[in-house]
């Protein structure tokens, strides 16, 4: 493996790969270059074997690159263009299509496996052909790069992806909500991050477009919380929303979140859901809250600190008395415990205990009503209007706010278009 950059600046990298008796080069979509001492299958793309290429050497290409292969006297060339998306691999896929794919190395490649000289692919059909490959980036203007939206441990550390740890060691940022926590993280699971900088609620506004401008010029950014997904009660909207709306590309790494965890072990049919964050501090406009997210009949989870919680019980209890609820505490921790019950109950509880740490509450309705909520029961049609309008407020579709208002019982195709089109206009649609 060598790396170099020439008076221009231009980044080189070659690389060594093996011969193999069952190359075919055939395929007309990738070609590939592969560690795999052996291929089966994935002969027909694949020219060289063992390669002993370096990925943060790798990592260093941006852009659009030129491709030289030479073996044994005999050589050919492409170009293409460096995916964003590429941290390291074992094999290094070369893709004809412009449109990016995760498992990508280069994609808009001039040249395939179909297409490559037919005397280099004779040469490499053999295992002790060496197959040498040069990258080397162009002049031509950068390619944006990616931000990867990366979730963290929510409290068993142990819960960290291979991917996520790959992430944060290679891109060129890493935007923590709390470099603190970020690097206490890192120190306790033996990882090196890349350089990280703070970006929360508070300075958002202020640091975004710096790196919206890294983004373009080809920079790979990772995003984190300080636990569990980003943007679920966390930071992160503003810089995701402007790098959709500037075309740069995100991609999500996924892993824990509180959210799902707690809703995968309440024990309560949680096949549709509402999300509700945290809830206001009131209890006025923490029990009208409530009534809007109960609205659908369906189970809604949100978030609470310790110290409120028995007072979110008991404004639960005073909604919907015959609720179902289930709440997880210190979810993957040492302390980690859940309570089932009543609201009223858990409330009363709760009380007399000093409780610390967070809190994820999952209510549903009770077993046998299929969730459904009708008039003169749990919600009024004032209460279903204003969880309608506040969804359109916040730029969901009109479209899925009348499919969620057609599955609710007694609801027809047409009055749900037409009373969310009239919600939309402000105007009081017709009974």
């Amino acid at each position: 493996m060598a790396t170099s950059a020439d008076r221009s600046d231009r980044v080189s990298v070659s690389f060594v790969c093996r011969g193999h008796p069952s190359v075919a080069a055939t395929h007309a979509k990738t070609l590939e270059v592969t560690r795999d001492p052996e291929i089966s299958r994935r002969a027909t793309c694949v020219l060289g074997v063992a390669s002993d290429h370096d990925d943060r050497a790798l990592l260093a290409l941006r852009g659009r690159v030129d491709v030289l292969l030479e073996c044994d006297g005999e050589r050919d060339e492409f170009s293409a263009t460096m995916s964003p998306f590429f941290l390291g691999a074992d094999s290094l896929v070369f893709r004809r299509g412009d449109g990016l794919r995760a498992d990508t190395f280069a994609f808009d490649a001039t040249q395939t496996a179909a297409t490559v000289d037919r005397r280099l692919v004779s040469r490499l059909a053999s295992a002790d052909a060496r197959l040498t490959v040069t990258i080397r980036g162009t002049a031509s203007e950068p390619s944006p790069g990616a931000l990867f939206v990366v979730a963290l441990p929510i409290g068993n550390d142990g819960d960290i992806g291979s991917r996520a740890v790959q992430v944060l060691e290679r891109v060129d940022l890493v935007l923590a909500e709390d470099t603190r926590r970020l690097r206490a993280l890192a120190r306790r699971i033996g990882i090196d991050p890349a350089r990280a900088t703070s970006y929360h609620d508070h300075n958002d506004a202020q640091r975004v477009d710096g790196i919206i401008e890294r983004l373009r010029l080809g920079a790979r950014v990772a995003l984190v919380s300080d636990a569990g997904t980003p943007l679920f009660s966390d930071p992160g909207y503003v810089i995701v929303s402007r790098a959709v709306e500037a075309g740069i590309a995100v991609c999500p790494v996924p892993g824990p979140s509180a959210l799902l965890a707690v809703l995968s072990a309440s024990g309560l049919p949680v096949d549709r859901f509402v999300f509700g964050g945290f809830l206001p501090r009131r209890s006025s406009a923490r029990r009208q809250a409530l009534r809007e997210l109960t609205a659908l009949g369906c189970a809604v989870v949100c978030y609470e600190s310790a110290n409120r919680l028995a007072e979110t019980l008991s404004d639960i209890a005073a909604v919907h008395a015959d609720w179902r609820v289930c709440v997880g505490r210190e979810v993957t921790k040492i302390f980690e415990e859940f309570r089932r019950g009543s609201a009223q109950d858990l409330a009363r509880e709760l009380a007399q205990e000093q409780l610390r740490g967070e809190c994820t509450i999952v209510i549903a309705p009770p077993a046998g009503t299929d969730g459904e909520v009708g008039a003169g029961e749990n919600a009024t049609t004032h209460d279903v209007d204003a969880l309608l309008r506040s969804l359109l407020e916040q730029g969901v579709p009109a479209s899925t706010v009348a499919q969620a208002l057609k599955a609710m019982p007694g609801v027809g195709r047409n009055e749900a278009y037409e009373r969310v089109l009239a919600l939309g206009r402000g105007s009081s649609p017709r009974r």
